[in-house]
């Protein structure tokens, strides 16, 4: 039996199952909506919340919106650490180019805002229906 242990712990994770670690200012590309290729994301802070879980302050660019009065970016969301390990593929050299998210985290921290916990194509998707209407 601890044979058989030892031969499953050596059989490597898929990425999206193995521990990653964020560091504020890196950029990952995530699993987009259809038509969204290309879009990234910065993580732009890390702090934690009253219980010590990581809140992680985002910004995204590079998807598209139904509505084309909108630029296709988001300077500030704040997500969980479930939303970034469900989402992300592959950590970027290429800094592109993000707005700031400090006078969201700001707007975020004075409302005592809360934080995403679904992937971030469909935060983006929420964003894309409340734009709409």
């Amino acid at each position: 039996m601890k044979y058989v242990l030892a031969l499953l712990a050596m059989i490597p994770l898929p990425a999206s199952a193995q521990a990653r670690s964020y560091v504020e200012g890196q950029v990952w590309a995530y699993k987009t909506r259809p038509g969204d290729d290309g879009s990234l994301l910065k993580i732009q802070k890390i702090e934690t919340d009253k219980r010590g879980r990581p809140i992680y302050h985002i910004s995204v660019i590079g998807f598209h919106l139904s509505d084309p009065h909108y630029a296709p970016i988001l300077p500030h969301e704040p997500v969980s650490q479930q939303s970034l390990d469900e989402s992300v593929t592959e950590l970027k050299a290429d800094p592109g180019t993000f707005p700031s998210a400090d006078s969201g985290i700001a707007e975020w921290r004075s409302a005592n805002g809360g934080v995403y916990t679904i992937s971030i194509a469909k935060t983006i998707d929420v964003l894309d229906q409340t734009l709409r209407k």
